[in-house]
């Protein structure tokens, strides 16, 4: 009894404590709410049946209180608290994945080059459904690396759904250690244009992309394509030095800004242009983030190149880590959003749409129904009403519906609403079921280890020729490979339901013909998918003989469709520099 008179009355100090600091701040309406609290624990702990760990009962008070604003603002055990400090670091073990939350599910933003997650095929934007069989409904982003990370040899099993695939997919991952270099590549496409790839924002990429560049210009680059396709970000100190090498001295990069006006801080390039004088093109994709999202929108803004591919991730909100004790404990919040010289926020606001939000939003509130509806349980497909399987509705261009105008330094407009939309747009590659399937079972990485035991005569720019595309497809064949097209899917259902509702049998005949028309089709797709195969098969080989920087430059340089838009933009100077001018269109 006395134990739990002390308890209560340290809580209570605790909590007029606070209601002080709070009153003198000017938030009196929050003495109310912190004295539900109080009595909440208090009522609780003297009268629940079994005795209460209240270590544990507080800790879960305090994620109660977090879950209600975005899933970045966290509370920190000690040990989770030095793995934050690993991640920044340029090594550890896991698949290779960067996670957040879009559509208050699990999303991949990318996957890292050369990783496990990298090779068997997982995009920006794949849904995490499930994790070892256990649904992630619920999960916050620092819960799910706690499990994704282990011990390099062991497994996991991620059960994805991804858009315009009806049935989830299911990856086998093992674990492996994953190291980043900030530039994986940089190398010349021909005597006048560069290419540079930046995969992270880690400690030196500001200086490794400094040294890349003017290791280009000594080969004679005039001009560059500056890929951040997939990179998810890292540290805003390197982005501005990243920024740096293309901007003049002294122009703001971002500026960060919290609840109050007195809060805005501005960041400004570094140094002097180390490349001013030549075209540059931005490669970006839906899995380009943070940091990256904060370079593209700076070079954007102020016309310094022209952004080329689908519209960013849009993860713009700034956290704090706050130590709380001398146990190594610790909080994340989430204390300000990143701006762009337009003056436009990165952050795309889906975080604020959720039923649970305790973040006030005046200017879109939820009915109650939406809310009941958005939180409905499904069976086996939780995730069904969550977000649709079908094509994201955009414009042809990627800019989001009824998105707010800005101006970039030369009036061109440039648009709002969350990541950075494209001065281009260009259609990132769409991978059929047979793609999928290919990749997610390591067929081509298989293959080449298999083949290249015996063979190595492949120079680095060798072609696939018709015997080793028939030897790969037998190869496959031989592994008892198969795989259900959306179509030999749908008629599965459409039989199911034929069945349910006893139809004719004439009904069932027929579809068992479409099913062999459907079969005899299949028997094509290796063919119809040439290009892709053999691109796949060029890079397992090339990348297990001659390593990595081989295939980027014999490989990617030479395949990549985008890679190709922009060299083509390029080329055309004319055409180049009446992008980055203002106009009507």
């Amino acid at each position: 009894m006395k134990k739990q008179r002390l308890f209560s009355i340290i809580l209570a100090l605790m909590l007029i404590l606070s209601a002080v600091v709070l009153a003198a701040q000017g938030e009196n309406n929050i003495i109310k709410d912190l004295r539900l609290i109080g009595k909440v624990i208090n009522k609780t702990y003297e009268n629940y049946v079994d005795p209460i760990d209240t270590h544990k009962f507080i800790l879960g008070g305090v994620k109660g209180l977090l879950d209600g604003l975005d899933y970045h603002t966290v509370y920190f055990k000690p040990e989770d608290y030095e793995d934050l400090k690993t991640s920044t670091k340029g090594e550890f073990g896991g698949l290779g994945i960067i996670i957040g939350m879009r559509d208050n599910i699990l999303t991949v933003i990318s996957p890292m080059e050369g990783t496990p997650a990298y090779r068997m095929g997982l995009n920006a934007g794949d849904k995490i459904v499930a994790i070892e069989g256990k649904p992630t409904k619920g999960m916050d982003t620092q819960s799910a690396v706690d499990v994704l990370r282990g011990d390099p040899g062991t497994e996991v099993t991620l059960t994805i759904v991804r858009i315009g695939e009806p049935e989830p997919l299911v990856y086998n991952l093992t674990r492996e250690i994953i190291h980043i270099d900030a530039v994986p590549f940089a190398g010349m496409i021909d005597e006048n244009i560069g290419y540079l790839r930046l995969a992270r924002f880690s400690e030196d990429a500001g200086a490794e992309v400094k040294a890349a560049v003017d290791s280009l210009k000594a080969l004679g680059m005039k001009d560059l394509i500056f890929d951040l396709r997939s990179n998810s970000g890292g540290l805003l100190n390197q982005a501005i030095e990243v920024a740096s090498v293309f901007l003049q001295s002294g122009q703001m990069v971002v500026y960060t800004k919290g609840k109050e006006e007195n809060t805005r801080r501005n960041y400004y390039s570094s140094w002097g242009s180390e490349f001013n004088d030549g075209k540059l093109i931005v490669l970006q994709n839906q899995g380009s983030a943070s940091a990256s999202e904060i370079v593209a929108g700076a070079i954007q803004d102020h016309d310094r190149g022209i952004i080329l591919g689908a519209r960013s991730f849009g993860k713009g909100l700034v956290q704090s880590v706050i130590p709380l004790s001398e146990d190594g404990d610790a909080l994340k919040i989430t204390t300000a959003k990143y701006y762009i010289p337009s003056g436009r926020c990165i952050q795309e606001e889906d975080y604020l749409d959720r039923a649970e939000s305790a973040i006030i939003r005046p200017d879109s509130v939820v009915s109650s129904s939406e809310k009941e509806t958005s939180e409905e349980e499904v069976l086996d497909r939780w995730w069904e009403t969550s977000f649709s399987l079908e094509d994201e509705e955009t414009s042809a261009d990627s800019i989001p519906k009824n998105a707010p105008i800005y101006y970039t330094s030369n009036g061109r407009k440039v648009f709002g609403g969350g990541g950075i939309s494209p001065d281009i747009y260009f259609e990132p590659e769409k991978v059929t079921r047979l793609e999928v399937e290919l990749e997610r079972r390591n067929m081509f990485f298989n293959f080449a280890v298999d083949y290249i035991t015996d063979k190595k005569d492949f120079p680095p720019d060798f072609e696939v020729d018709q015997t080793l595309f028939e030897e790969f497809v037998k190869y496959v064949e031989s592994k008892d490979f198969d795989y259900k097209t959306i179509v030999e899917l749908r008629l599965e259902e459409a039989e199911s339901a034929a069945v349910e509702l006893k139809y004719d049998d004439s009904i069932s005949k027929q579809l068992e013909s479409l099913r062999q028309t459907v079969k005899v089709e299949k028997k094509k797709d290796f063919e119809k998918k040439r290009d892709y195969i053999e691109r796949a098969i060029r890079r397992e080989f090339v990348s297990k003989i001659w390593g990595e920087d081989a295939n980027y430059q014999y490989v990617i340089l030479d395949t990549d469709p985008a890679i190709a838009k922009a060299v083509e933009i390029l080329r055309d100077k004319d055409d180049y520099y009446s992008l980055l001018q203002a106009s009507e269109k």
